[in-house]
């Protein structure tokens, strides 16, 4: 069990992967993608923010 919250797993050594998921999660909150998304099939704030 790894607590509350919500994850991705990637490999370790995916650095190049683990950039391209930051950029893409960056660009859908700055763009309000995100809480659009988060309005539809969330019923809480995934950030906590």
């Amino acid at each position: 069990y790894f607590g509350d919250g919500t994850g991705v797993g990637l490999r370790k050594d995916d650095t190049e992967l683990k950039a391209a998921f930051d950029k893409a999660l960056i660009e859908l909150r700055q763009d309000g993608t995100y809480d659009k998304m988060a309005k539809k099939y969330f019923d809480f704030n995934v950030y906590g923010d």
